[in-house]
């Protein structure tokens, strides 16, 4: 069902789905002293469990979603990103929207094209983003694809950023849960704490041990479980210490074309029509939450044969594919992936 979107309230969910695969486990004797903020940021929730030191830090929180929500948050009129939308340019952007933009443009190439931040009129066109879905076929994907291609189609100056032709939109979503955790983590490393969890709508980054005294342990969701509605089957679990995880997956988000084919919401940046591998879902381990964000968002795209081969050739980044066989699920992971039964 579509629905109208909250406008003060970001939403990164719509283009990529990244699901909250994870919850956190933990046993232990000792209770430390610990203090959780949580609430409700881009279109999911947000909850930040840290070691207390007595002072709260929920203003510091609150500005780094503002500044995030003010530079790339195309639900409200007047933040940078609608500005270059609707206008085809952006000069002088704010120093946040010039990072994330850096970022995408690092984690395009990085992906050779598969993380694809110029795809927001083709998500449009296939009701992928609270949007009416529009009789799609092989004409219309390639009229859109006209718009599509990050380093082609957006010109970066010392002034500002221009696309080179009308038409073209940018959409950041695919890492702005990843990046917010991390300039969160900014903020609770400033302040000297060493024992934190930071959380985003399922993509997360932790440190240290938890209040009982031991590892972060994240359960990674069964997707086969969760299509219909069991949420508490996991298929393994991984520790975190200093390290981020995020999952994307194809399984929550989709609908049946009217000639019966199962579209999900992710689409391939080559060929403009959503994506026809195997892999149901991937969950990556890497050192920032901005760089998993972006390579589970490419990995989806890119299907589980070239999207090894890349998380192989990464330092510090593992990977969990899981894809869809003839009777079960079957799992693939990447040769240093840590698997805590």
């Amino acid at each position: 069902m579509l629905f109208q979107p909250n406008p003060l309230i970001m939403r990164f969910s719509p283009t990529y789905l990244l699901i909250a695969f994870a919850f956190i486990t933990s046993c232990g004797e000792k209770e430390k002293s610990f203090k959780t903020y949580e609430g409700e940021i881009f279109g999911t929730y947000y909850r930040i469990q840290l070691a207390d030191l007595g002072k709260d830090l929920q203003p510091e929180f609150d500005s780094v979603f503002a500044l995030i929500n003010k530079a790339s948050n195309s639900y409200v009129q007047d933040s940078e990103i609608s500005d270059f939308n609707r206008s085809g340019e952006l000069r002088n952007p704010s120093f946040t929207f010039r990072d994330m933009l850096d970022s995408t443009a690092k984690y395009h190439r990085m992906s050779e094209g598969y993380f694809e931040p110029t795809l927001y009129p083709l998500l449009k066109s296939w009701g992928f983003s609270f949007e009416q879905r529009e009789a799609m076929d092989s004409l219309k994907v390639s009229a859109l694809n006209d718009v599509i291609g990050f380093e082609k189609m957006i010109l970066a100056t010392d002034s500002g950023y221009f696309s080179v032709k009308p038409g073209v939109m940018l959409d950041i979503t695919g890492l702005g849960e990843g990046y917010a955790i991390d300039k969160l983590v900014e903020v609770v490393e400033k302040n000297q704490i060493s024992d934190y969890m930071v959380e985003i709508g399922g993509e997360m980054k932790a440190k240290g041990q938890n209040s009982r005294g031991t590892a972060w342990t994240i359960g990674i969701e069964d997707p086969a479980q969760a299509e219909i509605g069991v949420t508490s089957s996991m298929l393994t679990k991984v520790e975190l210490d200093n390290r981020s995880i995020s999952s994307s997956g194809n399984y929550r988000k989709f609908y049946i074309d009217e000639a019966g084919n199962r579209r999900p919401h992710i689409l391939d940046p080559k060929t403009g029509f959503p994506v026809s591998h195997s892999m149901v879902s991937v969950s990556v381990l890497a050192p920032s939450a901005t760089q998993a964000d972006a390579l589970a968002t490419a990995f989806m795209a890119m299907g589980p044969e070239k999207a090894k081969i890349l998380a192989e050739s990464l330092p510090g980044v593992e990977a969990m594919f899981v894809i869809g066989g003839k009777e079960k699920l079957e799992m693939e992971f990447t040769s240093g992936f840590p698997i805590r039964k």
